[in-house]
This record gives structure tokens, C-alpha cells and sequence, in this order.
């Protein structure tokens, strides 16, 4: 099961070139002390870089009651924090201001959810339909609604059950949760798991106070995937048991779907950094002998400068369908780098909107560049 307490930032890429920070902070030294003798840009490039270099902030929100704190502890995502509710009575909603917003849902979205929902832009929102166990009568009911709500809202949405999550991450199974379990995967009847009255009634047998600990435990959720996994094999170990429940809570899923979108914030940093960079290159002056320019536009043209403007092309909302088919950024090889520029190429020269074709640009630069090294056509 994930047990990750935070998603890498920028210096996390893998498949390209990975020391940017190495690189700006070289920078930041030419230019204060060394050749570049440009102390006041040094400065402003310093901030530039501590902006991009911020992890990418998270907020969880959603109505009261819909299980933002659940969720929150469930992701355990160090950037990640918690808002006040939305739509309370007298209270102005929060500012929804982060990198990510993770809305979570408890049901149907009302008029209130719609209302937020339609401010946050849908490239940096996920939508949680938390207590996805009480939607329908099975998962699948769940995963419906979602892919419902997904269509209407233009927000992906996923199904998770966090509270499940939570106790995954935070709890084993013990003998005594796996002999309660085994010994009711064995003789009870499946329809005692349709509600916690019928779990825990003294009518279904004399184990009540067992069942009340595993009830308390688990949850009824848990327990009932539990219980269908042991009909299935009998011979879980409870490790394996453990990983089953974490899978069923929905939770790795939404990990996955941050991550992505963790590293899509970051990527488009990077061109950001580049923006400020090229902007701050074009006003430096000489003066005193210093080539604060020079080494500002050397950054640029280089291979960290055109890999970050790489993965920015591709992250841009307007072309990142483009590119749904890579398994990463970095190409396989030489050839693979090639026939990936020539289609970004194909990208810059059609009728796509000005912001499009930018990041298509950049995009083939930077597999032109890479094909340069692979291939050595660059040497």
C-alpha cells in the first residue's frame, strides 16, 4: 500500500535532465560574485527561483460534515491543508486559492458545491465523492455517480472511502480481528453485513462483543470487503488481507490523480521561471566589464533550461491531450526523439491558439535537443 507522506516537486523528475537547482543556484553565484558582477540581479533571479522552488500548495475542502479531515489524514500529504467548510450558514466561504483544491463530496453535489465548483479551474481541482460506500448498494454505484458527476461538473471525480483509507494506514489486523473474521466468512450469513444493527444484533450469535470491536475497527465497509475476500481465500495472511482493504478504500487511486497534478503545477513553474528569466535577460545592461546577460541567456539555451521549458510545453492545458500517449517526458531514444519533435513541430505550424503553438515550441526544442545528445548530432 502507498505509504508516501508527500509528492515530489520539481527536482523529482525523472528521464531528463535533474539538476536544475544545482544549476540556478550556480547561476545565482556568477552573477553576485563571480563573472557576472550583477549583485541586484542575482537578487531578483534568487526570487524567481525560491517561487519555483515552493512546493506546490493543496487544499482540502468541501461542506461540513463531507469528510474533508478524513480525507486529509487519508492523502497524509505534508503540503496539504485543510479549509473551512463552504456554504456555512454566516460564514464567508474560504479563499480557494491553492496549486490543488481537492473538493470533497459526501453525495449529489448541490447548488452551493456548483456554485464553487464553476470558479476553480478544472486542470487544478479534484473532486472526491467521499462515503462512496453509501452510494448504491455496491462499488460499482459509486464509480457511476462519478463518472456522472465527472461529465456534468468537467471535473474528474473520483470514488473513495476514506475512513477505510485511514484505518488501513494507521491499523493492522490482529489474531483477534482475523479469527472474528474467519470464523464469520465461514458461518454467517452475508446479509449481516447489510447494516451495523444487523452486524452487531445478539440474534446473529453470542460473539457480540467481537463483532462490536471489529465493527469499531473497520467500519462496516471494511469489514464486508473483508469477509467477501475470505470466502474468496480462506488463507489471506493479514498482511495480504490489509492491502486488499487499502485497495477497496479508492484511496491510491486519487494518489495517482495528484501526483499527476502535483507535477503538472510544477511543470508549468518551470516556465514560469523561464518567462521571468528570459524577461530579466532582456533588461540586464553590461556595465563594468560584467556578462550578467551572457550568462543569463547561456542558462537558457542550455539543456536544464530546455528540458524545464520541455515538460512546460507538455503540461500546458492546451496541448497536454497531445501528449496523453507518452509514458514520460523523456523520449526512449534517439529516433523516439525525432518523431516526437516532428510532431510538436507539426503542432507549432497549425491554426491552435498563440498559447499553444508556444508551448508546442517548446516542447520541440526540447526533444531537438535531446535528439542532439542521444544521438550525438549535438557534439
Amino acid at each position: 500500500m502507498s505509504t508516501a507522506t508527500e509528492i515530489n516537486g520539481p527536482a523529482g523528475r525523472s528521464g531528463g535532465p535533474a539538476r536544475e537547482l544545482d544549476q540556478l543556484d550556480h547561476l545565482i553565484a556568477m552573477l553576485r560574485s563571480g563573472a557576472g558582477n550583477d549583485a541586484g540581479l542575482a537578487g531578483r533571479i534568487g526570487v524567481v527561483s525560491a517561487n519555483w522552488r515552493r512546493p506546490p500548495r493543496i487544499q482540502v475542502t468541501g461542506r461540513a460534515h463531507a469528510g474533508r479531515s478524513t480525507v486529509l489524514h487519508a492523502l497524509a500529504l505534508m503540503s496539504a491543508v485543510e479549509t473551512g467548510p463552504v456554504d456555512e450558514p454566516g460564514v464567508p466561504d474560504p479563499v480557494l486559492d491553492a496549486d490543488i483544491v481537492v473538493y470533497v463530496l459526501s453525495g449529489a453535489p448541490l447548488p452551493a458545491d456548483r456554485r464553487i465548483l464553476a470558479t476553480l479551474p478544472s486542470e487544478r481541482t479534484v473532486l472526491v465523492l467521499n462515503k462512496a460506500d453509501a452510494v448504491g448498494s455496491r462499488w460499482g454505484d459509486a464509480v457511476v455517480a462519478a463518472e456522472q458527476y465527472s461529465r456534468e461538473l468537467g471535473i474528474l471525480t473520483l470514488p473513495v472511502v476514506a475512513s477505510l483509507a485511514v484505518r488501513t494506514r494507521a491499523g493492522a489486523l490482529t489474531d483477534t480481528d482475523m479469527t472474528t473474521l474467519h470464523r464469520l466468512a465461514a458461518n454467517a450469513d452475508p446479509s449481516l453485513t447489510l447494516s451495523p444493527d444487523l452486524f452487531t444484533s445478539p440474534s446473529a450469535g453470542p460473539d457480540v462483543a467481537e463483532r462490536e470491536q471489529l465493527l469499531q475497527r473497520w467500519d462496516l465497509y471494511g469489514v464486508s470487503c473483508a469477509l467477501i475476500a475470505l470466502r474468496r481465500d480462506p488463507e489471506l495472511t493479514p498482511h495480504a488481507l490489509l492491502q486488499i482493504l487499502h485497495a477497496v478504500s479508492g484511496i491510491d487511486a486519487l494518489h495517482r490523480l495528484l501526483h499527476r497534478r502535483y507535477e503538472q503545477v510544477s511543470a508549468l513553474r518551470g516556465g514560469v521561471l523561464l518567462d521571468e528569466l528570459a524577461r530579466l535577460a532582456a533588461a540586464a545592461l553590461p556595465g563594468d566589464g560584467g556578462r550578467a546577460r551572457d550568462i543569463l541567456e547561456d542558462y537558457l539555451f542550455g539543456d536544464d533550461a530546455l528540458w524545464l521549458g520541455l515538460c512546460a510545453g507538455l503540461a500546458c492545458p492546451d496541448v497536454a491531450h497531445l501528449a496523453a500517449g507518452y509514458p514520460s517526458p523523456a523520449p526512449d531514444d534517439a529516433d523516439d526523439a525525432m518523431t516526437r519533435a516532428a510532431r510538436w513541430r507539426a503542432v507549432v505550424s497549425s491554426d491552435m491558439s498563440p498559447a499553444a503553438r508556444r508551448a508546442a515550441l517548446r516542447v520541440h526544442n526540447g526533444y531537438i535537443r535531446l535528439w542532439e545528445r542521444m544521438s550525438s548530432a549535438g557534439l
